[in-house]
């Protein structure tokens, strides 16, 4: 593996994102993780979003669409569900990558089926390739290059390396 973001500067970028965020957003919103890559990122960014003076509801959605593969399967299964009435709340879904757009895209979409109001997503990577799905992210730690193979820091090689403390591109 080749360190591209290591823990210093992922430390470095998340304070200013979590003031961006939270001078878009203000303090009352919901931040939702999408599980399971998003968790580590959600987590930072949620300490983070309280330094900066926001007090985020937290809600979780777990999303699968790509198992042991290394590419997403085009489709994307709901494992679990929302728990909080999002109707009418400002949501910040968080993620690990956006690379395909899919999970992101199937998550904003549940989302308007419940008509929440304000949608934005944060991601810690952001690949700078054509989407299968038209979404983008308003805020990013990072861009990558869209053909990296990335892990660590939530993003995994079949369960793998997820625990990462840096964001690295996979070799071989």
């Amino acid at each position: 593996m080749d360190t591209l973001f290591d823990e210093a500067a992922i430390a470095g970028r998340m304070d200013a994102l979590a003031r961006e965020i939270a001078a878009d957003l203000g303090s009352d919103f919901t931040i939702v993780p999408i599980l399971t890559g998003g968790f580590i990122f959600g987590a930072d960014l949620i300490r983070a979003l309280q330094k900066a003076g926001a007090d985020p509801e937290v809600d979780f959605v777990q999303l699968a669409s790509y198992g042991a593969a290394k590419e997403s399967s085009g489709l994307v299964r709901v494992v679990k569900d929302f728990t909080l009435d999002l109707k009418g709340r400002s949501v910040l879904l968080v993620d690990d990558v956006l690379d395909s757009g899919r999970s992101l895209a199937h998550a904003r979409n549940m989302l308007r089926e419940r008509e929440a109001g304000r949608v934005a997503v944060a991601v810690a990577v952001r690949k700078d390739k054509e989407r299968a799905v038209p979404i983008e992210a308003e805020y990013a730690l990072f861009d990558a290059p869209g053909d990296a193979f990335l892990v660590g820091y939530g993003m995994d090689d079949a369960g793998r390396q997820r625990g990462l403390p840096s964001i690295g591109v996979l070799n071989g």
